[in-house]
C-alpha cells in the first residue's frame, strides 16, 4: 500500500487508515481479525476517539494491537475543551490503549464559535495538549471538524498545529466547498498534514464505493480513514487503495455528471447559470442550502431506506443557523425571480433551478410552504 508523509510531522502513513467508530458494532475478536487483515495489507494508521462508546473503541483497539503497538501510527481524539478535562481524557485514553504515547491527538469536533472561544480562552484543552506534546505523551497535534471549516480555521490561525482532519467526498464537495478551496490550501501553506474522513459521506455513497474512495484519495490529502465492521467491507477498501491511481480531471468531471447521488438536484457550483438577469446569486443560494441540509431534502419521493438515510444525515453537521443568517443577508433571492428560465437553459446538469430557488426560500427564508 502506498505511503505518504503526514505534512511536516515526519510521520509516514499508509494512504488508507482504519477508523475505530464502527468497532463499537462488533466483538473484540472481529476487531482483532480486521486489524490482522489491515496490517498484513500494508496499512499502518489506526485511529479512534475517547468518546466512541465512552472508551469502548479504544479498549477494543488495545486488544487488537496487543504486542504490535510499534507497528502502527496510533491516533485518538479528545472533545474536552478545558485544561483539566483534556488531561483526564488523555490519561484515560493512554490507559485504555495500553500505551505510553499517542502518535497523533486531535482536538475533536471544532464546529462552533463556542468551541473556538473555549479553546482560545487560556488555559484550555489546547494548552494541555501542547504540554502533552512537550512531555512526549503526544507526537503531533491536530484539529478535526465536520461541515463548515470556519471555526477550525480560527483556531489554526491563532495557534500553529500539525494536522487537520475533515470530510473529503464528492457529495459534500458541493455543500462545503470552502473545505476544498480555503481550508486545504491554508493547511498546506503551513506544512500541515491532512487526514481525510467520510469518503462515503457518512454512508450516503454506499452505491458508489469505488468512485467515492478513489475520488477522496485523489484529493490533496495524506491519508483517508475509513471504518469497517466486516471483512468484506475492509477487503473492498483495501483492494481499491492498493490499486489506486489518481483520477484525471476528465474522470472527476465525468463523475460529477453521472454520480447518482448528485443527480439533477445537487448544484455543482459551476456558475454556468450566471449572470442572472435579476442579479440573483444562484450558486451561493444553493451553497447555503448545502450548509443547511446538505441538499438532501429535495421534496421528491424516495424508497423508505433511502429516505430514512437522507433524513438521518441531512442535519448531521449542524450548520443550519449559519445557513439561515447568511441567506438573510442576500440582496436578491427567489422573490426577485421572474421565472425567465434562462438559468435552467444554461445548467449542464438539468437542475430545476427556479423550483429549487423556491424550495430554498422555504427552507432558509420565509417563503410559502413547499
Amino acid at each position: 500500500m502506498q505511503k505518504r508523509k503526514l505534512g511536516k510531522t515526519g510521520i509516514e502513513v499508509s494512504i488508507l487508515g482504519l477508523g475505530g467508530f464502527h468497532m463499537l458494532e462488533i466483538s473484540k475478536e472481529l476487531v482483532s481479525k480486521l486489524m490482522d487483515i489491515y496490517l498484513e495489507a500494508g496499512g499502518n494508521y489506526i485511529e479512534t476517539a475517547a468518546e466512541y462508546g465512552d472508551g469502548e473503541s479504544e479498549k477494543k483497539m488495545a486488544y487488537a494491537l496487543k504486542g504490535r503497538r510499534d507497528k502502527v501510527v496510533l491516533a485518538s481524539k479528545c472533545h474536552a475543551r478545558d485544561y483539566e478535562g483534556a488531561k483526564s481524557f488523555i490519561d484515560r485514553t493512554l490507559s485504555n490503549l495500553k500505551t505510553d504515547h499517542l502518535d497523533l491527538l486531535f482536538l475533536h469536533h471544532v464546529t462552533s464559535q463556542k468551541d473556538v472561544d473555549a479553546l482560545l480562552s487560556r488555559p484550555s484543552a489546547l494548552d494541555y495538549v501542547l504540554e502533552a506534546k512537550e512531555k512526549g505523551l503526544v507526537r503531533a497535534i491536530g484539529i478535526s471538524f465536520h461541515g463548515l471549516p470556519d471555526y477550525a480555521l480560527k483556531v489554526l490561525k491563532a495557534q500553529d498545529l500539525d494536522v487537520v482532519m475533515t470530510q473529503f467526498n464528492y457529495y459534500d464537495r458541493f455543500n462545503f466547498p470552502s473545505t476544498f478551496d480555503i481550508l486545504l490550501p491554508y493547511a498546506r501553506s503551513k506544512g500541515m498534514g491532512v487526514v481525510g474522513m467520510k469518503a462515503f459521506a457518512d454512508g450516503y455513497l454506499y452505491r458508489s464505493v469505488e468512485d467515492a474512495l478513489r475520488y477522496s484519495l485523489s484529493q490533496d490529502i495524506d491519508i483517508m480513514v475509513v471504518g469497517a465492521n466486516s471483512e468484506e467491507m475492509l477487503l473492498k477498501d483495501i483492494s481499491i487503495a492498493q490499486s489506486f491511481k489518481p483520477m484525471t480531471q476528465k474522470s472527476v468531471d465525468n463523475l460529477y455528471y453521472r454520480a447518482p447521488e448528485l443527480g439533477n438536484y445537487v448544484c455543482r457550483l459551476c456558475n454556468k447559470c450566471l449572470p442572472c438577469p435579476e442579479g440573483i446569486d444562484i450558486p451561493t443560494i444553493f451553497k447555503y442550502e448545502g450548509w443547511y441540509d446538505r441538499q438532501m431534502r429535495d421534496y421528491k419521493p424516495h424508497e423508505a431506506p433511502d429516505y430514512a438515510l437522507r433524513e438521518r444525515l441531512a442535519f448531521w453537521y449542524g450548520n443550519q443557523n449559519e445557513a439561515k443568517e447568511s441567506y438573510k443577508k442576500l440582496n436578491k433571492t427567489y422573490k426577485d425571480c421572474t421565472n425567465c428560465g434562462i438559468c435552467e437553459e444554461r445548467c449542464p446538469y438539468d437542475l430545476p433551478v427556479v423550483e429549487k430557488l423556491k424550495l430554498v426560500d422555504f427552507k432558509l427564508g420565509n417563503g410559502e410552504i413547499f
